[in-house]
């Protein structure tokens, strides 16, 4: 298991973020919960303080039974809500999870590269990898 070091945590009332020294931004859907874009607004005033100027790698990690409404996906998705984003790991756990995530990559189309996951460990290595891989296209740019 990937060993990873907490530089900032906040708890929301459906999301937990927890931002890791390696610039990946873990977001911890709550069991049993309704994820609407108010608490995507409320989360992303948080990150835009701490964000300043930093790219992350969202880590995201969904939970019993929690649902997000067709605009968080949008919102999710767009070109004007990903500045900080470099790229979108995606850490499933049940069947459901699997049509939810699959129909929200082939409908919503992310405009990051986006992936889907079973082990969090394989998220993480692939998150590092697409971090150097950015940087590196940004040098020789």
């Amino acid at each position: 298991m990937t060993e990873l070091k907490i530089e900032i945590e906040k708890k929301f009332k459906n999301i937990t973020m927890r931002l890791y020294a390696n610039d990946i931004m873990n977001v911890i859907f709550a069991d049993n919960c309704y994820v609407d874009i108010r608490d995507v607004e409320e989360v992303m005033v948080w990150v835009d303080k701490i964000g300043s100027g930093r790219l992350f790698l969202n880590l995201y990690e969904g939970a019993y039974n929690t649902d997000l409404s067709p605009e968080v996906r949008e919102f999710a998705a767009s070109s004007d809500n990903n500045k900080y984003t470099i790229s979108d790991a995606m850490v499933i756990s049940s069947q459901a999870h699997v049509l939810v995530t699959n129909f929200y990559v082939k409908f919503n189309k992310p405009v990051k590269p986006t992936r889907i996951f079973t082990h969090r460990d394989e998220a993480i290595a692939w998150l590092l990898e697409e971090k150097r891989r950015y940087y590196a296209e940004q040098k020789a740019s």
